[in-house]
């Protein structure tokens, strides 16, 4: 049975360590140019994280079963320019579940478990970002409620040709 709860750094920082290190590791397959990660350091991954702890607006739920941690998601919820009519919003950066126990519904509870979170701040929307070759992912994401906000586009200042038409 998995249990999910917020991120203790004293037990899982090992763990998250490892997931981040398989998450980047993944999106880096689906853009090698754009993705690639060549000195992501373990401080680097626990300094992100400690960002969550002790944080009104953010927070780092884990997925464990068996007393291993086997995917996390964080939630960040951020402030948006005046100019927005939605003046807050849950901006979920990672959500991963190790290989070994994916399709399980794991990915759907830590999801959730983000949303209660965003809900209970107030907050009624929420966004994630994923690339645009991760049907899985985008699969899931839409499986779960969620529909396209917009698109970013990616562009080379020296393609091939140099005419920018």
């Amino acid at each position: 049975m998995v249990t999910i709860r917020r991120l203790q750094p004293e037990s899982d920082m090992d763990a998250l360590i490892a997931l981040s290190q398989a998450f980047f590791a993944e999106y880096e397959a689906h853009h090698a140019d754009f993705f690639e990660i060549d000195m992501l350091h373990d401080a680097d991954i626990t300094s992100y994280f400690s960002q969550t702890l002790n944080n009104d607006n953010a927070a780092t739920f884990v997925a464990v079963q068996d007393a291993h941690v086997v995917g996390y998601i964080t939630i960040f919820i951020k402030s948006q320019a005046g100019y927005w009519k939605i003046k807050r919003v849950g901006d979920i950066s990672g959500l991963m579940v190790h290989q070994d126990y994916r399709r399980q519904g794991i990915a759907s509870a830590l999801l959730s478990a983000a949303v209660n979170f965003a809900r209970e701040r107030g907050v009624r929307y929420f966004t994630v970002y994923t690339a645009i070759t991760n049907q899985a992912a985008i699969a899931f994401y839409a499986h779960n409620g969620m529909k396209p906000l917009y698109v970013t586009l990616l562009g080379e200042t020296n393609p091939s040709s140099t005419e920018v038409r």
